[in-house]
């Protein structure tokens, strides 16, 4: 799709696709203006909004700041903004409101009283994109979906443009769940493009070569997963939270280690989330390490897995003494760390 917009007068219009790239007058000033792809005009649009807003936002905290230094009151039709104050149209799917640096200044402030070096990317935190939206149909139908997943995932890995799934041998049941998840990901962009005609037993997915649906088919969809799950958990209990993803560690004389989520409830409870797809067994050590290192109870550091069943998780945590979650049991372990006010 081509979109053109005059920088003057503000006329919108609809050109053909081959107009894309070309400089044409405005039918109603005569100003010259370029045609853009709408996916990638309206993505430039949006960055420069959210951009606005975390400056507003952050701008707000700085004057309340001023304020509060200075001795001056604020008066109840003027609440202070805080880093855990959520906006009023607040939606955690779709929400830049977790990515300014005032709202992950006290997970970085608990780093460094930690002795830590942490760095992260606050755009991290950005929930627009669908990539909650698709990791929740994952998440909560994974035994239905963990083969597509990972052939999507090996696919993109060999650089494969296409990928056929064979219907025929399936139940009624589980051929609704792909059909259903293969459109929401043509939908939500995941797809390059999802062919099925009417009664053919093979669907054909063309596969997306964008990086981030790359990562998000090679475990990232775990990490948001169980970061869109324990937000809409923290957020219903009342909590006063700060939230960081993706956030690489490292001491004195040792580096490269990651936290792949971390809330920080009130100012001093770090709830720690390590995400895996495939083996684990292998990074055990190196997990049980970054948690010995930034002085975690067990009990607040949690590796969650997808491909182990409820018991399997369970003697793992027991041999290794790691708290160890499913998809299915992640909810109840937030639910534990913070219980919502009606259950506390």
């Amino acid at each position: 799709m081509a979109l053109y917009r005059c920088n003057r007068c503000g006329h919108l219009s609809e050109p053909a696709d081959d107009q894309i790239g070309t400089t044409t007058a405005c039918p109603a000033c005569g100003t010259d203006n370029q045609t853009y792809p709408t996916i990638a005009f309206l993505r430039t649009m949006l960055d420069r909004y959210f951009a606005t807003r975390r400056e507003l936002s952050e701008a707000r905290a700085e004057i309340e700041r001023l304020r509060l230094h200075a001795g001056e009151t604020v008066t109840p039709s003027e609440p202070a903004p805080h880093a855990h104050t959520l906006p009023t149209d607040f939606d955690a799917r779709n929400t830049d409101h977790f990515c300014s640096r005032v709202q992950v200044a006290p997970v970085l402030d608990w780093f460094r009283q930690a002795g830590v070096t942490a760095d992260l990317d606050p755009r991290s935190l950005e929930t627009s994109g669908h990539f909650d939206e698709v990791s929740a149909s994952i998440g909560t139908r994974y035994q239905g979906l963990h083969e597509i997943v990972e052939r999507i995932r090996q696919a993109q890995k060999q650089d494969y443009s296409f990928i056929n799934i064979d219907l025929s041998k399936r139940t009624p049941e589980e051929v609704k769940t792909l059909n259903d998840f293969c459109q929401t990901l043509g939908e939500s962009g995941f797809l390059s493009k999802y062919l099925r005609q009417e009664g053919d037993q093979v669907v054909r997915l063309s596969l997306q070569k964008a990086e981030a649906v790359r990562r998000f088919f090679d475990g990232g969809w775990l990490s948001w997963f169980s970061f869109m799950l324990g937000l809409r958990h923290l957020v219903s209990a009342g909590a006063e939270f700060s939230v960081a993803r993706d956030v690489s560690l490292s001491w004195p004389k040792d580096e490269g280690h990651t936290l792949d989520l971390m809330f920080l409830v009130g100012q001093d409870t770090p709830l720690c989330v390590q995400c895996r797809t495939g083996e684990v067994i292998p990074y055990l050590d190196r997990l049980t390490h970054v948690r010995d290192r930034l002085g975690v109870a067990p009990d607040h550091y949690l590796l969650c897995v997808s491909d182990l069943t409820e018991q399997q998780a369970e003697d793992l945590s027991r041999r290794h003494g790691l708290s160890v979650a499913t998809p299915r049991t992640l909810k109840a372990w937030f639910e534990r760390r913070v219980p919502t006010r009606s259950a506390a």
